[in-house]
């Protein structure tokens, strides 16, 4: 190798280095980690079923269950506040069935689902936290 090819190896290598150690730092660090593996939303909600824009690109698999959040707009009077959100866990679905990899047709197992709601897959792990 010549003088030149042993410099380029050398930064290259510890270019590949550094990139490995920031990664591997982000991952790790408190308050960056998710703890939703996998989210989606309703998309209906009707006598004909609860289909969800979930699929099998986003790792939905039918067995799945599947926390309902519900945001709602927190109005308040003091303009100094902005736009505030709640978030609110309203039941749970469980996927029966893969329509494409986009969406997926699901069961309410508790709680009353809207069109619009948010559905998660939950860390199993935060889970047990809460």
């Amino acid at each position: 190798m010549t003088k030149i090819s042993k410099l380029a190896f050398a930064a290259s290598l510890l270019a590949v280095s550094t990139l490995l150690a920031v990664s591997s730092a982000r991952a790790e660090s408190p308050g960056i980690r998710h703890t939703v593996f996998m989210a989606g939303s309703v998309i209906e909600a009707s006598d004909e079923g609860i289909y969800l824009c979930i699929g099998t690109a986003e790792g939905a698999a039918p067995g799945q269950v599947l926390d309902v959040v519900r945001v709602t707009r927190v109005r308040s009077g003091n303009p100094k506040q902005g736009i505030r959100f709640h978030r609110e866990k309203v039941g749970k679905l469980k996927v029966e069935a893969i329509v494409d990899e986009h969406f997926a047709q699901a069961t309410v197992l508790d709680g009353k689902v809207e069109k619009g709601d948010i559905v998660r897959l939950v860390d199993p792990e935060d889970s047990m936290k809460n």
